[in-house]
């Protein structure tokens, strides 16, 4: 893994003291481009034996964080379980892609970090989309300026920091 804005969100969430575990995704790690398929059927499933591995039924709390397709697994991964089993759960999406994501069964805490110029939604159009969630443990960061990956304009990861600090 390259020293990506998920890895700075490991490096942070390590430093507050976390049991963390990172991984990117079969496609990613051959090279592709694109993921298994819509009903993301392969990435869901390397995310259920990371969890299996790390023995997640013995935690109070698990926190799911994805950036832009991540996050849309973590939410299809959360989907599939029962309501009991997703209160251990919160997920944080670092990019919401509007649209793409349906948390309207999902009880637990959503947490948001949108670029203000994000080109797949703003906060407004995220927020609007999750007017259907179950959940009432929402809570929605802005990034002024940024895009979908906490850039400036020009493509500098400039807010990437920023981003971050939303959620410590």
């Amino acid at each position: 893994m390259s020293y990506s804005l998920m890895q700075k969100i490991f490096d942070a969430c390590l430093a507050q003291g976390h049991s963390v575990v990172s991984f990117d995704f079969p496609f990613f790690e051959r090279g592709e481009e694109h993921s298994s398929g819509p009903e993301l059927t392969e990435e869901i499933g390397v995310l259920k034996d990371v969890l299996d591995k790390c023995h997640a039924e013995k935690y109070k709390s698990i926190r799911l964080i994805g950036k832009s397709l991540g996050g849309i697994i973590g939410a299809k991964f959360l989907e599939g379980l029962s309501g009991n089993d997703q209160k251990k759960f919160t997920i944080i999406f670092f990019g919401y892609v509007v649209g793409s994501i349906n948390l309207k069964n999902f009880q637990s805490k959503i947490v948001v970090v949108q670029g203000e110029k994000d080109r797949f939604g703003n906060i407004d159009s995220v927020k609007k989309d999750l007017e259907s969630a179950l959940s009432r443990d929402i809570i929605y960061f802005e990034v002024p300026n940024a895009d979908h990956s906490f850039r400036n304009d020009q493509k500098e990861p400039v807010y990437e920091e920023t981003a971050i600090k939303f959620f410590k």
